[in-house]
């Protein structure tokens, strides 16, 4: 099937969206007025070259010096191109600055050439009695005179303009000849002042490094460091030594702690003292314990040959002996404990003894390591105090070795006749064109100026025009999805007789094909989220949703879709005119009580559509279509239809769209080019947006063509292939 112009995809924009202009349809649009301002910029440019060619004509006349670069020594010759570029510039400027300095003016403006040749100049500084007004003439000469360093060159331009080409060259040379003689006179005097100068620096700085040189060698003396390094040797040395004594020491203190706390531990215990195994093995091998051991083991080995001769515990003899070990036993027990006790003591007290000679030394190593330390950081300072003189002296030393080549060079330079570095490379002529206006400059200038103006206010008013006039501009709202759109009917070429019935009355026409994608779009989104009823919400009067609606309507039918056209505009409802139907009975009547659903449905010519008439008059309340027995209705409504389209009063106007939407499955936005805002249509879309009902999109209305769019071409070619599919049927 051909196609018509397709209504643009929904589309939502960022928050950041910008207007969107396409410049060669911007171009097409305004082409004549476009036009109109390039004539209007070349006579204005060519009004103007003529105007300015009488009354403000300029003419430059120009000198050209060249700067020299300086001479470094007497045998290098100043052209030479290695130099530093930096230092030649800045001469070039200073040089430009005082070619325009009211010193040199002013010897110009004294001097007889330019009074007795530039008269016409001069006559506008003299008063009654031909007196000549000298500041006046200089102020005048700051004014027209200029001076500057041509850029990556050698050259220094000197320009005077004037209205008098004669005039102009005359003061160009009179300011030209002060130059140079100002130039010429201190040369010799800024040479003398220079090398005085420099011969003063020489002194100076010679005066400097002897200065630094007994400061340093003084605090070489007092201080005796005449072997600085090694004494920072020995002092480094010292501190370490120091530092590896304390560690030791500490080591010593950590251990000696740790067994003085062990034997503490050992004391406290409260199960008794359990001596260490030294102490028990230095107590075994003491003579008084091993004497009392030797008696007991003889006296045990008695005992055993007692009991050998079977003589019992109860013997007299043998009783006797077994007292006799029991109390050397006790004995030799009392003598153990008496030897660990005293060797424990002994060791404890000799650890605290230890103890404290080791937190002695510690203390005093830490006054050994903080005098190594001080020693160390006074060395260090005047050993950087030395080092900075060194540097000072070094320093000063180079400048001054600079100084004096420098002052040598210039001895040597001032005896050479290159050392005069500016010279005239062209003196100034008698212009013999005009450097003001310029008509290669003055035309074009004129049509950029009133084109450029003219561009300009064509794109302030297209950005600050609110209006929607297409997709485009809805795209620009943000979040705001588009459904499609519909042109004027005016531009449809099949001439329907009334867009209310466009699909109906001519189904091959454009406006009918552009229903038809909108019933695609819509459908698609409602099928895919189950909903049955969509809610048509003009934006504002004559917006044209009751159109849509009816045309949706048939478009659905035609789709052998079961439909229902409900007309919900309780304020200006046109639903009946439109299908030739009486307005009552119908929805209101329904919601009233007043008559059954089904004698409130009306059938038409197409058997997939019926109608739902707004009602009698007496029973239309505004608050009827948004109570609970409205969505129930709408509930039994869409289980016997496969669509419900519903029409409503512009929601600008009424509050009943956002009532209803709440009780619908969808709802679509009908705004009207070239009538609603972009603020208006950004409001609505947020409060339906924040109803139940699903937002579909906005659907644009009467959309016309721009001059020389692609949309009127579109029309007109998907017209005359529908025509020509016809004729090809008909074939």
């Amino acid at each position: 099937m051909p196609q018509a112009p397709r209504p643009a995809a929904s589309a939502g924009s960022g928050a950041g969206s910008v207007p969107s202009i396409d410049p060669i349809k911007l171009f097409k649009k305004y082409f004549w007025l476009l036009v109109l301002a390039t004539i209007i910029g070349g006579a204005v440019g060519v009004g103007s070259y003529l105007a300015l060619r009488k009354f403000l004509p300029r003419y430059d006349a120009v000198t050209l010096f060249k700067v020299s670069p300086p001479q470094t020594n007497s045998t290098q010759l100043a052209e030479d191109k290695s130099q530093d570029k930096e230092p030649l510039e800045r001469f070039m400027s200073t040089q430009a600055q005082i070619m325009v300095s009211d010193k040199v003016l002013d010897k110009a403006v004294h001097s007889p050439g330019l009074i007795n040749e530039a008269t016409t100049w001069i006559s506008q500084f003299r008063d009654a009695s031909g007196a000549i007004a000298y500041p006046d003439a200089v102020r005048e000469l700051q004014e027209t005179v200029s001076a500057r360093p041509i850029p990556k060159s050698e050259f220094v331009r000197l320009t005077m303009s004037y209205k008098k080409a004669n005039d102009a060259a005359v003061i160009n040379r009179q300011i030209t000849q002060a130059y140079m003689d100002e130039l010429k006179n201190d040369r010799g005097d800024s040479r003398a002042e220079l090398r005085e100068s420099m011969q003063s620096r020489v002194k100076s700085l010679n005066e400097d490094i002897e200065r630094n040189s007994r400061e340093r060698d003084r605090i070489i003396t007092e201080n005796n460091l005449e072997s600085l390094d090694s004494r920072m040797s020995e002092a480094y040395a010292a501190l370490t030594n120091a530092v590896d004594s304390l560690a030791a020491i500490q080591n010593s203190i950590t251990s000696y702690t740790t067994q003085q706390e062990e034997y503490q531990r050992i004391l406290a215990s409260p199960g008794g003292i359990v001596y260490p195994e030294d102490i028990r093995s230095m107590a075994e091998q003491d003579p008084i314990v091993m004497q009392t051991k030797n008696t007991l083991q003889t006296l045990e080995a008695q005992d055993r040959s007692f009991e050998k001769q079977d003589l019992g515990l109860n013997h007299p003899a043998r009783k006797a002996l077994r007292a006799q070990i029991d109390g050397i036993r006790e004995e030799l027990e009392v003598t153990r404990e008496r030897i660990m006790s005293t060797a424990f003591n002994s060791q404890l007290d000799q650890i605290r003894r230890v103890l404290l000679q080791l937190r002695a030394q510690e203390a005093e190593q830490l006054n050994s390591i903080d005098e190594d330390k001080d020693r160390l950081n006074e060395l260090a300072k005047l050993q950087q105090e030395i080092r900075e003189y060194d540097r000072k002296i070094e320093k000063l030393g180079e400048r001054l070795a600079d100084t004096q080549a420098a002052l040598d060079e210039l001895v040597d330079v001032s005896q050479l006749k290159s050392a005069d570095r500016v010279s005239i490379y062209q003196y100034a002529k008698i212009p013999d064109k005009m450097a003001f206006p310029d008509p290669k400059i003055i035309i074009p200038a004129g049509v950029v100026l009133v084109l450029g103006l003219t561009v300009g206010l064509v794109l302030l008013r297209e950005v600050l025009d609110q209006r929607i006039k297409g997709p485009a501009d809805v795209a620009m709202i943000p979040r705001t999805p588009i459904l499609g759109m519909i042109p004027i009917a005016s531009e449809d070429p099949s001439r329907p007789e009334r867009p209310e019935t466009a699909f109906l009355d001519r189904p091959t026409g454009i406006m009918a094909e552009s229903i038809r994608q909108l019933r695609v779009a819509a459908t698609k989104k409602m099928q895919q989220a189950g909903h049955r009823s969509l809610l048509v919400v003009p934006a504002t009067p004559q917006s044209g949703a009751t159109t849509f609606v009816t045309n949706l309507s048939e478009a659905c039918a035609r789709a052998d879709m079961k439909t229902l056209v409900l007309d919900a505009n309780l304020r200006r409802p046109r639903i009946h005119t439109l299908f030739n139907l009486e307005a009552s009975p119908g929805l209101v009547d329904v919601l009233a009580g007043a008559c059954e659903l089904d004698d409130a449905i009306c059938s038409t010519d197409n058997p997939n559509l019926d109608v739902m008439t707004v009602g009698s008059g007496e029973h239309r309340m505004f608050e009827r279509i948004v109570t609970d027995p409205m969505g129930q209705l709408l509930t039994r409504l869409e289980a016997k239809y496969d669509i419900v389209i519903l029409d409503t009063a512009p929601a600008i106007v009424a509050g009943d769209a956002v009532g209803l939407a709440n009780r619908c499955g969808a709802t679509v936005l009908v705004a009207r080019a070239m009538a609603e805002k972009r603020g208006t249509i950004a409001r609505l879309k947020s409060e339906l947006s924040d109803t139940r009902a699903e937002f579909l999109g906005v659907m644009i209305n009467a959309v016309r063509p721009s001059a020389g769019g692609y949309f009127r071409r579109n029309i007109r070619a998907a017209h005359a292939y529908q025509q020509r599919s016809k004729k090809s049927a008909k074939a």
